[in-house]
């Protein structure tokens, strides 16, 4: 027996066209969708992979401007760290000589060291240059800081998910930044906060070289406290490591930032005095011990606490073993002769 369609099941068997043409449409932005979503994310990717080049959190900041730069022109990108305790920038390598590099730094000092990282856009009157900051953290202490030449918000893509970027951007930051401390912890005295003997030997390696190379003169002081183990035996070693961080204190007052000043030992510290001759670094040295003796610090019975000190000229055939020797033989001289004073 045949099968038969009426008339009524044929009509329901057909397509309605406005009906698929709905369908096709939402399949249309469905794709676009997935389309624009997998640009984010292989933009995203981009960017994890230039961040993960490095972990030198400047170096970072230059790769972040980088990737930026395929998006959006800007001039400088600028994070301010833990409330301004670190602070880094980036100029656009396609831009960096429009506006000239002292504008932006000046542009830079003005707006990151805000009080409040609350987001905001803004312009500057007296040039075609636009800023837009974001806050990234509740704390108030880390914002970042992008300035461009466009009035509105930056384009898209960037304006799109901007919130994902910078979610995104933190841990490499926040990676880089853990990596600084730990980095700095390993080269400081952990009492004084001053330079350890690693750091010492290394600046000492440089300084060696820039000095034969420009023949500079190159000043080496080896420096002894007097009278400091009474104060640990008689007073407690809590007193003795307030007297160190104090004394420390004193002698980081009393250099230029081109010296370098480390702790070697208990009470044993060290300076490398560049391009400083002999009898300079002798004045330095002599008005370094009478501060030390204004602190008056002493033990009832007792001479108070001074510091005795070696000095010794790096010379091109010194080697740095040879060239410690000297001034710790300044030194062991300085004692001989009645402590608290100089010797060369």
């Amino acid at each position: 027996m045949g099968t038969t369609l009426s008339h009524t099941s044929r009509h329901a068997a057909r397509i309605n066209p406005s009906q698929f043409a709905k369908q096709a449409h939402e399949l249309i932005e469905e794709i676009e969708e997935y389309i624009q979503e997998n640009e984010r994310n292989g933009q995203i990717y981009a960017m994890h992979r230039l961040l993960g080049s490095t972990v030198d959190l400047d170096a970072m900041i230059g790769a972040f401007s980088r990737w930026l730069s395929q998006i959006t022109t800007h001039y400088l990108v600028a994070f301010r760290f833990l409330g301004g305790r670190r602070i880094c920038s980036a100029c656009s390598h396609d831009s960096c000589r429009v506006p000239p590099r002292l504008q932006l730094n000046a542009i830079f000092n003005k707006l990151i060291s805000h009080s409040s990282a609350e987001r905001q856009v803004g312009s500057f009157r007296q040039s075609d240059l636009y800023y837009h900051f974001w806050q990234l953290d509740r704390q108030d202490k880390d914002c970042l800081l992008i300035v461009h030449p466009k009035p509105e918000l930056l384009v898209p893509p960037f304006q799109n998910f901007e919130e994902e970027i910078l979610k995104e951007l933190m841990g490499p930051l926040n990676r880089a930044l853990a990596y600084e401390r730990l980095y700095d912890l390993a080269r400081r005295d952990a009492l004084t906060g001053l330079a350890n003997r690693r750091v010492f030997e290394e600046r000492a390696i440089t300084e060696m070289a820039t000095a034969n190379r420009q023949g500079h003169p190159l000043v080496l002081a080896c420096m002894d406290l007097d009278h400091f183990k009474v104060i640990n035996d008689r007073l407690g070693h809590g007193r003795g490591d307030e007297v160190l961080q104090t004394v420390s204190q004193t002698f980081s007052r009393m250099v230029r930032d081109s010296d370098l000043l480390a702790r070697v030992g208990g009470d044993e510290f060290i300076m490398i005095l560049p391009n400083t001759t002999l009898e300079n670094a002798g004045q330095l040295m002599e008005r370094l011990c009478a501060s030390i003796r204004g602190l008056d610090i002493r033990v009832p019975g007792f001479p108070a606490l001074g510091v005795s000190v070696g000095l010794a000229l790096w010379r091109p055939n010194d080697s740095l073993e040879s060239w410690s020797h000297q001034a710790d033989e300044a030194l062991y001289r300085a004692k001989s002769a009645g402590r608290s004073r100089v010797c060369c």
